[in-house]
């Protein structure tokens, strides 16, 4: 099983593009996998739909990490 990881922002400068991970259950066992820096919250979409971290993963999806943002007067 491979899934695909897609990421924006600033975790851009620890996962190179195209990048993938095999056996990874859920969404939580394939961030764990990845060691990201804390970055705080993650919005995590599955094949574009927003997903939670116990959501399970299937051979082929793609996952994507966007870091929630803040800022603004």
């Amino acid at each position: 099983m491979s899934i695909t990881i897609k990421v924006a922002g600033s975790l851009k400068q620890h996962i190179p593009p195209g990048a993938s991970i095999p056996d990874a259950a859920t969404v939580g066992q394939a961030i764990e996998r990845l060691a990201l820096p804390e970055v705080g919250s993650l919005l995590m979409l599955v094949n574009g739909q927003m997903v939670h971290w116990h959501t399970e993963l299937n051979d082929g999806d793609t996952l994507e990490l966007i870091p929630a943002i803040c800022g603004g007067a």
